[in-house]
C-alpha cells in the first residue's frame, strides 16, 4: 500500500495527492483570528512639534482616524487602530524631562476626559534632561482614547506598534456556544490522483481517480474552528463523512472496498467489507460515527481512508470519486477554548 496525504497550505487549500492530482478544500478564512495585531510603527504624538511640554494630563485619541506624524513634522490623517480594539501597544518616550522635586514620572491609562482619576501607578520614571523610553500595553476607553499624566514636566513621544482586538475571537466563541449548528467541510475533486503513462487516456478532470496501483487513499480532515494549538480542546468532533460518486464510477472491476476513519489513537470507524452493490451510481453515501467510534476530546486530527479492491491483477482498476465531505457536530460538554472560555 502507498499512502498519499494532504499537506495543509492554508484555509483555501490546493493540495497535491500522489503523482499529479489535487483537491481544493474551501474553509473559512481564520487569518484574523488573533488577539494581538502588530502594525508598522507609527508616531501618534510628539509634543515637541507644538513646542509645549506637558505638565499634568494630556489626552490622546488612538482609535479610528487620527493624526499621525511624518518625519518633517507634518501630520496625515489615517486609521492605525480600529474602533473595535480594546488596547494598544505603544512605545512612550520622555525627552527634556524635569522632575517635580524628587520625582518625575508618566502614567498612561484609559480615559474619556483629562479630569479622569489618575491610577496610582507609574508607566515610566524619568530624571532631569535624560531621554528615556518604555514599551507599554495600555487599555483604551470606550471612546478609543488614553491619557498621559506627567508628574513634573516633559515632552512626550508616542509610537503605536500594535493593538488588541477581541472582536474576531468573540465571534468564534459565540459560534462555539451555539449548540445547535453542525459544520460541514467539503472536499471536491478537480484532477486525477496520479500521472498515467503514455498510451493511457487522461481521466476526466472533474473527478479523482483512485486505482489499484495506489491502493489506499488517505485524506486528512482538519477540525473546523480549532483554536487550541495543543489539540486538546475542541468544540466540535467528527460525526459523519460522505463519499459522492458520479455515474459509472467503477472501471475495470475497481471498487471502493472499505471506508474508515482513524486519528492519533488508531482506527475509530471501519465500514467493513464493501462491494460494488454497496454503492449507488451518481449518488452519495454517508457513513455515521456513533458510540465508541466518535473521536475523543484529545483527537488532534482525523484521516479518511478509502481502499480500492484489486479484482483484476494487471489491469487498470479505477474508481471515479466526485467529492468528499465531513460533518462535525458540537460536543455538549464542558470544554475549554484558547483564549480560556468556559462553556456549558
Amino acid at each position: 500500500m502507498i499512502r498519499t496525504r494532504w499537506a495543509a497550505i492554508g484555509a483555501a487549500v490546493a493540495v497535491t495527492i500522489g503523482g499529479g492530482g489535487f483537491f481544493v478544500a474551501n474553509a473559512a478564512d481564520t487569518s484574523d483570528d488573533a488577539l494581538y495585531h502588530p502594525v508598522t510603527p507609527v508616531r501618534v504624538m510628539d509634543t515637541r512639534v507644538g513646542g509645549t511640554a506637558v505638565t499634568g494630563t494630556v489626552k490622546l485619541k488612538v482609535e479610528g482616524t487620527i493624526a499621525t506624524y511624518n518625519a518633517n513634522g507634518s501630520t496625515t490623517q489615517v486609521e492605525v487602530v480600529p474602533s473595535s480594539a480594546s488596547a494598544v501597544a505603544i512605545n512612550l518616550t520622555v525627552t527634556a524631562g524635569q522632575k517635580n522635586g524628587d520625582y518625575g514620572y508618566v502614567t498612561a491609562f484609559p480615559c474619556t476626559a483629562t479630569t479622569d482619576a489618575v491610577p496610582t501607578a507609574s508607566s515610566l520614571n524619568f530624571s532631569n534632561s535624560v531621554d528615556i523610553a518604555n514599551a507599554l500595553n495600555v487599555s483604551t476607553s470606550s471612546t478609543g482614547e488614553l491619557c498621559l499624566y506627567v508628574y513634573g514636566t516633559a515632552h512626550l513621544i508616542v509610537d503605536v506598534a500594535g493593538y488588541f482586538d477581541e472582536s474576531r475571537i468573540a465571534a468564534i466563541a459565540a459560534d462555539y456556544l451555539d449548540n445547535d449548528a453542525d459544520i460541514t467541510m467539503s472536499y471536491s475533486a478537480n484532477s486525477s490522483l496520479k500521472i498515467y503513462p503514455s498510451g493511457f487516456i487522461i481521466p476526466d478532470p472533474r473527478y479523482v481517480y483512485l486505482d489499484d496501483v495506489v491502493g489506499e487513499l488517505v485524506i486528512p480532515i482538519d477540525y473546523p474552528y480549532q483554536i487550541s494549538t495543543s489539540g486538546n480542546f475542541g468544540r466540535y468532533r467528527l460525526s459523519s463523512f460522505k463519499v459522492c460518486l458520479p455515474p459509472s464510477a467503477f472501471i475495470n472491476g475497481g471498487n471502493i472496498s472499505n471506508a474508515g476513519i482513524y486519528d492519533g489513537s488508531g482506527v475509530l470507524y471501519d465500514s467493513g467489507p464493501l462491494t460494488a452493490a454497496s454503492w449507488t451510481a451518481d449518488s452519495c453515501r454517508t457513513f455515521t460515527l456513533t458510540g465508541d467510534a466518535l473521536p475523543t476530546y484529545g483527537s488532534s486530527f482525523y484521516n479518511l481512508v478509502l481502499l480500492i479492491e484489486d479484482t483484476n491483477a494487471g489491469t487498470a482498476n479505477k474508481v471515479k470519486i466526485e467529492s468528499f465531505s465531513a460533518t462535525f457536530s458540537p460536543i455538549p460538554s464542558l470544554v475549554g477554548i484558547i483564549p480560556p472560555i468556559l462553556l456549558p
